[in-house]
């Protein structure tokens, strides 16, 4: 099998073993392949001695280190980087993008990153570019590192649109602002009891604005309940509620703009009065051209029509996703308790294992962004997306090497995909986007003799994944008791 997103030296520095100490991890749990994404001169020379025989462990195929600015910015700077890389004989470029850089390359650099891959006949996969948007992502068919990128670029695309949560959450707080302000004057004029005097159009300004207010807070909270992950993010019946709301407010605000209007033309209106009134409108005519142009379109963007419309699209651009699904899991308590159950991180490294077990057990609490991407997956599986099995192991705590990639198969199959095809994710989907499928990925002559014997038929569940009777890795037999000892030796080293 094939982990094709993993970190051999470990995110952060520290985390794994020296010399790819952790290998016997990765074989241990019927991984004779690995794709490192994030790779350096080290990684090329242990990727060199395994295939030379002088170190033991899964095959690598390893990118260089990540495509992505402010470390490049230019299309030359761009282009160099990609030419000396491919020279250096890495097997594939990782672009790595928002939120963990700054700014995003420019359209013009991103271009000059694909097309220059391209004709230097490397794959290229990285994160989505949030700051170009979907339609340039899919114009240049750049593959995807996780199905999670999709949430940032398409879903709720808010780090490129961040004016509209800015304006939206601005004018807001201007009607509690003056809403506020008016029931305190109300307060004080009852507690002196005084007569308000106030012309019958501001009256009304302020019934409607009250009315504004009142939908705009029912509408934050069903953009909330609606956010991909959230409470209630497969509802049907809310994101309608959520149109009706926005419907509401957009004929408020024209109602609020005829009303202003009547109180600039009526002389005996204070100026105060006037003020009030556009401001009030101002806000609410802000708040519905972002619901109309931005929130509500996207709110339907994670119903089940938009995801099947989102992975025709990556399908027709020829884009692979790689799956990463049990990074979504270190975000709800019940998938990080279950992760800190996971046997693969008792053979970390001593001081890497303790910090993780010190890791917070709970997550956000309601949110299942898990049961979301899951849901993703299974669409782009059903439209036809080539899904390539990958989990980021020691790019994220709690993400263990080898025994991470059985979870994400697992994950896989309670997207929709049967056992077949979730082992196919692991095994056929990876050489092929690493155009190295006459290489491995299945059995063949002229192959590479990678295969894993099983106690049980993998078909019948991927769990039985888990009961290895051996590992043979590049011709070498590996039986179940030698794979214990590799792992016992591994740890008393320390």
């Amino acid at each position: 099998m094939t982990d094709a997103h993993v970190h051999l030296s470990g995110f952060l520095p520290g985390l794994t073993r020296q010399d790819f100490g952790d290998a016997p991890l990765y074989l241990a749990s019927g991984i004779t392949t690995v794709v490192n994404l994030g790779g350096t001169a080290t990684e090329l020379e242990w990727r060199q001695r395994i295939a030379t025989g002088d170190l033991l462990g899964p095959t690598i195929y390893t990118s260089g280190p990540f495509v992505n600015e402010p470390r490049v910015n230019t299309p030359e700077e761009v282009q160099r980087e990609v030419v000396i890389q491919a020279r250096q004989g890495y097997d594939l470029i990782k672009f790595h993008e928002l939120p963990d850089t700054t700014t995003g390359l420019s359209l013009a650099a991103y271009r000059t990153m694909n097309e220059t891959a391209r004709e230097a006949g490397i794959p290229l996969v990285g994160h989505a570019p949030v700051n170009l948007g979907l339609d340039v992502m899919l114009q240049e068919h750049q593959s995807l590192a996780h199905v999670g990128n999709l949430g940032n670029i398409y879903f709720l695309p808010l780090q490129a649109n961040i004016r509209f949560l800015i304006v939206s959450a601005t004018a807001l707080f201007i009607l509690i602002l003056v809403v506020l302000t008016w029931l305190g004057a109300a307060l004080v004029g009852r507690l002196r009891r005084a007569a308000p005097h106030r012309p019958p159009t501001l009256s009304r300004v302020r019934a409607i604005t009250g009315w504004v207010l009142l939908s705009g807070l029912a509408g934050f909270a069903s953009a909330v309940l609606l956010y991909p992950g959230g409470l209630l993010f497969d509802s049907v019946a809310l994101r309608i509620a959520f149109a009706m709301i926005a419907g509401f407010i957009t004929v408020a605000a024209v109602l609020l703009s005829a009303l202003t209007a009547r109180l600039w033309r009526d002389t005996n209106a204070f100026v105060s009065a006037r003020m009030q009134a556009s401001l009030v409108s101002i806000a609410t005519l802000a708040l519905a051209f972002c619901l109309a142009t931005f929130w509500v379109p996207v709110s339907w963007r994670s119903s089940d029509r938009g995801i099947e419309r989102v992975a025709a699209r990556i399908r027709d651009a020829g884009i692979s996703v790689q799956t990463t699904l049990i990074n979504y899991e270190t975000f709800s308590t019940t998938g990080r308790l279950r992760l800190l159950q996971d046997p693969g991180i008792g053979y970390l490294r001593a001081e890497t294992r303790d910090k993780w077990r010190r890791q917070p057990t709970a997550g956000i609490p309601g949110y299942g962004y898990d049961r979301f991407m899951k849901k993703v997956a299974g669409a782009l599986h059903r439209a036809g997306v080539p899904l390539v099995a990958g989990t980021d192991a020691m790019g994220l705590p709690l993400v263990a090497p080898g025994t991470s990639l059985q979870r994400e198969l697992e994950l896989l199959t309670e997207s929709g995909l049967t056992p077949y095809e979730a082992i196919r994710a692991a095994t056929v989907a990876p050489a092929a986007f690493l155009r190295k499928d006459k290489e491995f990925g299945s059995l063949g002559v002229g192959k590479r003799a990678d295969l894993l014997l099983l106690e049980r038929n993998p078909l019948q569940g991927v769990d039985h994944l888990k009961q290895l009777f051996g590992v043979m890795v590049r011709g070498k037999w590996l039986p179940s008791e030698h794979l214990h000892q590799m792992l016992a030796d591994m740890v008393a080293k320390e």
